[in-house]
């Protein structure tokens, strides 16, 4: 198979997910399919040498047996694990094993399993899923998302919100696994900056305590629901705080975008960032649980917001800018000539490297 490979970006039912971030993430693989210098299609019967399949929904084992009838490569992109299916949906904690299992099938069906980080691949590897998982950011674009405080200004104004007002940013569906009850709580906490929550979960899905928060929630909580890239990246323009409380991700789109477009961060401590982003040198980080981690995350968001901590927002930049797409096209582009384009017997070995970059 040559270098000039037709690759089968696979939407199918995936529309069903493009305002989450695996349908950022599919995006993003058009982009850097591209920088490769390969050929992008969405036509399902038409000219390929590669699928490449990103959601967990019934058409994937189908897409699967379509390529093995027409002896094509199989790239599976793992975006879910069981860990961040928990605390999302109405029911998901019911379901979580059984999704578990699923999601194993499915990624054991691939000639090549792609997951963003590290951490990721150690807990898809943990389910016993056989044979070589590989590492590779979803990226970012570094060149749409860029500080601009006049664009910041601009949203502002747009709104109707102050200069001068403490601004308080997030994105996300609307799910507890989020932190979306923490962030309403430390709103609660602080009623005279203003937090806006970007992204939508369609209502049926909503866990009832967080339709319950949602509904109770104070006046300087606002929900502008799913926004254009453009209006969401001056939202973070304009913030004086990106506050990511997630509670598990496998990488975290926003939180790329929010530190490329030099937003302050504050983030919940979890092992997923533990050494990509160390406290205090990328991000300022709060740990605990409850209204432990409520007072916790208030006492550092006081203190960034005080001037009391680093300015961390040029090394912030820096690490979104080292999972630009330029980047991440080059490491997709070796994971082909190693596991696509060449029998996986006859890859270098590599040794693991941090969140974002390639590794074995």
């Amino acid at each position: 198979m040559s270098r000039n490979t037709h690759v089968l970006l696979y939407r199918g039912l995936a529309r069903l997910a493009t305002q989450s971030g695996i349908g950022e993430a599919i995006r993003h693989q058009q982009r850097t399919l591209a920088l490769t210098g390969r050929t992008v299609t969405s036509q399902v019967f038409g000219q390929w040498d590669v699928v490449h399949l990103n959601t967990v929904f019934p058409d994937t084992p189908l897409l699967v047996l379509l390529a093995r009838l027409r002896r094509r490569r199989v790239v599976l992109w793992a975006h879910s694990t069981e860990e961040d299916f928990r605390n999302s949906f109405r029911g998901s904690n019911l379901l979580s094993p059984l999704f578990r299992r699923w999601i194993t099938l499915l990624y054991r069906m691939g000639d090549v399993v792609i997951t963003p980080t590290a951490y990721a691949r150690d807990l898809i590897r943990s389910y016993g899923l056989p044979g070589r998982v590989r590492v590779l950011s979803n990226g970012v674009d570094t060149q749409f998302f860029t500080p601009d405080d006049g664009a910041g200004r601009d949203f502002r104004r747009r709104h109707g919100i102050a200069q001068d007002a403490q601004l308080v940013v997030s994105a996300g569906l609307q799910i507890a696994r989020k932190g979306i009850l923490d962030w309403i709580e430390l709103a609660r906490s602080r009623p005279q900056m203003q937090f806006w929550w970007f992204g939508h979960t369609d209502p049926v899905l909503l866990d009832p305590a967080v339709r319950t928060a949602m509904q109770g929630a104070p006046d300087n909580c606002v929900f502008p629901g799913y926004v254009p890239a453009a209006e969401l990246r001056d939202a973070y323009r304009a913030a004086d705080v990106f506050a990511f409380l997630t509670h598990e991700e496998t990488e975290g789109l926003v939180l790329l975008e929010a530190l490329a477009c030099g937003a302050p961060v504050l983030l919940r401590d979890i092992p997923l960032y533990a050494d990509w982003l160390p406290d205090g040198e990328v991000v300022h980080k709060a740990g605990g649980t409850g209204s432990q981690f409520v007072t916790a995350a208030g006492r550092t968001l006081d203190a960034m917001l005080n001037g009391d901590l680093p300015d961390l927002r040029a090394a912030g930049r820096r690490a979104a800018q080292n999972l630009d797409f330029t980047a991440v096209a080059g490491d997709l582009d070796r994971i082909y000539r190693e596991e696509v384009l060449d029998p996986p017997e006859a890859a270098t070995p590599r040794t693991p490297s941090q969140a974002g970059n390639i590794a074995n």
